[in-house]
C-alpha cells in the first residue's frame, strides 16, 4: 500500500514480494562483503500518469518499501532487478496513479467510507513514524537487556508443559465409544479425532493441540492432561465444551532460561514498556477520552463478556 498526500493506492506487487526472498539475502550478503554503494542523483520522473510523476528516487522508495528492506540496502535491490521487473512495478505503479486520479476527479475521495480508509491509513502511518522515531532514544543495549531480564527473570521461565492431542464429542457415551474404539480395536488416535471430533481447530490435524503449560486449558481437562504419561490416553472428562478423550504424547519439565534464550521476548518486552509509557505522557499532554458506556452498547448492541 502507497499513501499520497491525498490519496491511498494499492499495488500488485507480487513481483517485488517475490524479488526480496532472493535479493534481501544477497543484499545481506553483499553488505558484509562488499564496499558501501552510493546511489546516483535523482535525473527527473520516471513516470507521468494522470498528472501526478514519480521521480526515481520516489520510485527507488516504493521498491524499497514493497520488498521490506531497508533503504541502506537500495543499491544491492536494485541490482537485482530484471529490466523486465522494473517495467512490470513501473507499470503498476502507473496503473494505480491512473486509477487514483480517476477516481479523484468522480469525487470519490468524498465518500463516507472511502474517506475514512484515507484518515485511518493516515493515522496509522503516522503513528509509525512516531513510534519509529521515539524508538531510535530507547536504551535497547546489552546492559539494559540483562537489567530488564534480571528484574522480571520468572516471567521468562519455562513451564511445565504437555504435547497433547484430544477428541472431542457431545456424550459421555460418544466418549466411551471413541475410547473403546482406540483401545479394544486398534484404531489410529489421530484417525479417530479427524473422524469424530467435534473440535473445529484441532480436528483436521488429529486432535493436536500442540504444547499446552498447566493452567493454559480448561479445569478437568488440564488436571487430566497433566497426570498422565507420555502415549498414555485417558478420560473421558467433561467441560463446558462437551465430553474429551485425551492423549499425551510428550512432556516437558519446568526450567529457567537464560536472556540469549529469549532475547526476541525480551527486547519486545522493553520496546513496549517504553511505548507505554510514551503513550501515558502523551495522553497527559494531548488528552485522550474513551466513553465506555457507549462503547459497550455500540450501535445499540451490547458486548458480551469472553467468559460467557
Amino acid at each position: 500500500m502507497i499513501t499520497g498526500s491525498d490519496r491511498t493506492f494499492y499495488l500488485g506487487s507480487d513481483l517485488v514480494r517475490n524479488l526480496s526472498r532472493k535479493a534481501v539475502l544477497f543484499a545481506v550478503m553483499a553488505s558484509l562483503f562488499m564496499p558501501a554503494l552510493t546511489l546516483a542523483a535523482d535525473r527527473g520522473p520516471v513516470i507521468i500518469a494522470g498528472g501526478e510523476s514519480v521521480s526515481e528516487q520516489e520510485m527507488i522508495g516504493l521498491i524499497m518499501d514493497q520488498s521490506g528492506v531497508d533503504r541502506m540496502m537500495a543499491p544491492f535491490v536494485l541490482s537485482q532487478l530484471s529490466v523486465e521487473d522494473r517495467e512490470k512495478f513501473a507499470k503498476q505503479v502507473s496503473v494505480a496513479l491512473l486509477l487514483s486520479e480517476a477516481a479523484r476527479r468522480k469525487g470519490l475521495q468524498l465518500d463516507p467510507s472511502v474517506s475514512a480508509k484515507l484518515k485511518w491509513n493516515a493515522v496509522n502511518i503516522l503513528a509509525q513514524a512516531y513510534v519509529s522515531s521515539a524508538s531510535s532514544k530507547w536504551d535497547m543495549g546489552r546492559p539494559a537487556l540483562e537489567a530488564w531480564f534480571s528484574q522480571h527473570k520468572d516471567e521468562y521461565n519455562m513451564p511445565e508443559a504437555v504435547h497433547v492431542r484430544h477428541i472431542l464429542v457431545e456424550s459421555e457415551e460418544e466418549a466411551t465409544d471413541v475410547l473403546l474404539e482406540v483401545f479394544a480395536r486398534g484404531a489410529d488416535f489421530g484417525a479417530v479425532a479427524a473422524k469424530k471430533s467435534i473440535d473445529p481447530g484441532s480436528a483436521n490435524s488429529g486432535g493436536d493441540l500442540g504444547w499446552v503449560s498447566r493452567g493454559q486449558t480448561v479445569p478437568g481437562f488440564d488436571e487430566l492432561a497433566f497426570s498422565l504419561e507420555p502415549g498414555r490416553i485417558g478420560g473421558p472428562v467433561e467441560t463446558k465444551y462437551g465430553w474429551h478423550v485425551v492423549q499425551v504424547l510428550e512432556k516437558r519439565p519446568a526450567r529457567t532460561t537464560t536472556l540469549d534464550e529469549v532475547l526476541p521476548r525480551v527486547r519486545e518486552d522493553i520496546q513496549k514498556h517504553y511505548l507505554d509509557l510514551e503513550v501515558e505522557r502523551l495522553e497527559g499532554s494531548l488528552g485522550a477520552k474513551i466513553d465506555h458506556e457507549i462503547l459497550s452498547t455500540l450501535g445499540g448492541f451490547s458486548a458480551f463478556k469472553k467468559d460467557q
